[in-house]
């Protein structure tokens, strides 16, 4: 509907400029005008780029800028070849300014229906999408979250930044931004900026006698694994060749290139969140925090059953872990999160391929983290009771203060206040806090 589209008119015209949003105010959108594309505050979902002639560069620049909004370009010069030009770069469409003010709205009706399409599309491939289910295992709000924030990304051209301890899944995410994104028959390239040779990244990245990652990455994704390594002055080249087609080794031509870029970051426990801005400069990015596993408690289940099916024979369905293993999961802290995980139930299958094992005690031939957790009687519990059992105990270790119990069990606050409401309902005594 109009009256929910944002459109932006971007002209260095005021006049001009003042004209289109009066042309777009009465048919419905919500219209303002800036004369560059990046306008703090207001995130638009159509951009007009009105020009006097289609300039390659130019409209490069405004579909980096403002990659999730759809572009629309007006021009005073028409040419069939620039024309050309403007859509490969990105733009949806490119319209005459003599073709009259019909011919604008009806462009600008036609990308904002795209651009609902595609955000709908891509939010349902990753919410539904086997992919999406499988890649990002997890019932937690923040799991949650990611997912959302994956099938933006997805829908978008814009720079992905993707930060998270190590073992959080940064690569996991980066690949299904491209596979459920429409450049996912295109090229996937990783570079490693971490790398023992990340010295001679550069020519790397742009070539030279042979072809460079981003040639090579060219209609499709490039990752730039570790970008917090990378020099603000390296970051700045790449940049500008995606929208200037500017250095030497890419395309005599020097016209852009057309490649997505993902970055991840790994940040430790005890930094804070990384401030793209930063790297980034004025790039405008999407940023996907990943959770720390000890963070999302709640998936530690779902996660080792998931690994456990797919670790074990073709058409078996391998029975949950008792209690007093999984336990002792829900205690660690994970330090290595969904990476150290996989490789603990790795052990555990290796265990119990060499000696059959009981379900209920499987793993305990193996060091279990968070071992120093006392194990429950073997008694066979639901998940709920179980979780109720660990949150009592972790609000035992932290004296009945419910606020750090909360923190330390990485769930809201208003959630642990509602179990214990709930505990007590059923006549359970919950400790004081002292």
């Amino acid at each position: 509907m109009p009256e929910h589209t944002r459109v932006l008119v971007v002209d260095t015209d005021d006049a001009r400029a003042t004209a289109l949003t009066e042309l777009l105010a009465p048919a419905g959108y919500q219209a303002r005008h800036a004369s560059s594309p990046n306008a703090p505050g207001w995130t638009p979902d159509v951009v007009v780029l009105s020009l006097d002639a289609v300039d390659a560069a130019a409209v490069a620049r405004a579909a980096a800028a403002t990659a999730d909004a759809m572009l629309v370009v007006v021009t005073s010069a028409f040419v069939h070849s620039r024309a050309r030009d403007a859509l490969r770069l990105g733009a949806r469409d490119v319209v005459a300014r003599d073709a009259g003010g019909e011919a604008l709205l009806i462009a600008v009706e036609r990308a904002a229906e795209e651009g609902r399409d595609r955000r709908e599309l891509a939010m349902l491939r990753a919410r539904l999408g086997a992919e999406a289910r499988d890649a990002l295992v997890g019932a937690s709000p923040g799991m949650e979250l990611v997912r959302e924030l994956v099938g933006r990304a997805a829908a978008s051209h814009r720079t992905v930044l993707v930060t998270g301890e190590a073992g959080s899944g940064k690569s996991t995410v980066a690949r299904l931004v491209h596979d459920l994104s429409d450049r996912r028959a295109r090229p996937f390239v990783v570079a490693r900026c971490d790398a023992p040779a990340a010295g001679n990244l550069e020519a790397e990245l742009f070539g030279g006698a042979r072809e460079g990652l981003l040639e090579r990455a060219r209609g499709g994704t490039l990752v730039l694994d570790e970008a917090g390594m990378l020099s603000r002055t390296l970051y700045g080249r790449i940049s500008a060749m995606l929208t200037q087609g500017a250095g030497a080794g890419i395309d005599a031509s020097r016209r852009p290139v057309d490649v997505r870029l993902v970055l991840t970051m790994r940040i430790a426990a005890d930094e804070p969140m990384v401030d793209a801005r930063e790297l980034l400069g004025d790039r405008n990015a999407l940023p996907i925090a990943l959770p720390a596993l000890r963070e999302r408690r709640r998936d530690i289940p779902l996660l080792v059953q998931h690994f456990r099916r797919q670790l074990a024979p073709s058409g078996a369905v391998p029975a949950p872990l008792g209690p007093e293993t999984m336990t002792p999961l829900l205690a660690h802290q994970w330090p290595g999160n969904v990476r150290e995980l996989e490789h603990w139930v790795e052990r555990i299958a290796l265990a119990e391929r060499a000696t059959p094992m009981d379900p209920a005690t499987a793993g305990q031939t193996v060091t279990a983290p968070g071992a120093e957790f006392a194990p429950f009687d073997a008694e066979r519990l639901t998940l709920d009771a179980l979780e109720r059992r660990y949150i009592l105990h972790v609000l035992s270790l932290e004296r009945g203060h419910q606020s750090r119990a909360a923190d330390r069990l990485g769930i809201d606050r208003r959630t642990l206040y509602r179990k214990l409401k709930e505990y007590r309902d059923d006549g359970v005594t919950i400790r004081a806090a002292g």
